[in-house]
């Protein structure tokens, strides 16, 4: 990611109202709505859920600009997630998900740059997520 694209999402993801708690709950009906499926993923209830995300995500953000604290992040979230049953498959229905709704609540400043450094965060997330995931996979 350029340090253009990073300072887009950190700023785009500030700007968003409650926190980002409104966008996160879009998410999940985006991600029911595509994979239907993944519902099963979750014991806990919509709501609960996306205050979960909307912290994980702010704080993935935030951590961003510094890849060993990022990366570090991420492949610890990719660990729980494997015990959550999370496949690869599931990470192109998030990606989708989470564009959908990002560009939603930031539909004012939404444009091809920001979904495009937006698309390549989420990337490098679920990258970085499957990767974990395989090794935590072979470890087992």
């Amino acid at each position: 990611m350029t340090p253009v694209q990073l300072e887009l999402v950190r700023a785009s993801y500030s700007s968003l109202p409650d926190g980002g708690a409104a966008m996160a709950a879009a998410f999940y009906r985006n991600l029911f709505e595509v994979a239907p499926e993944a519902r099963g993923l979750f014991a806990t209830e919509p709501d609960v859920m996306a205050v979960k995300f909307s912290a994980e995500l702010a704080a993935i953000v935030e951590a961003i600009t510094s890849y060993e604290t990022f990366a570090q992040r991420v492949r610890e979230l990719a660990v729980r997630h494997v015990g959550y049953g999370v496949q690869p498959h599931h990470y192109r229905a998030v990606g989708q998900a989470l564009i959908r709704a990002l560009a939603a609540h930031l539909d004012e400043s939404w444009d091809g740059e920001l979904e495009a450094a937006w698309q390549r965060a989420y990337n490098l997330v679920a990258e970085l997520m499957m990767d974990a995931a395989e090794r935590q996979d072979e470890r087992a």
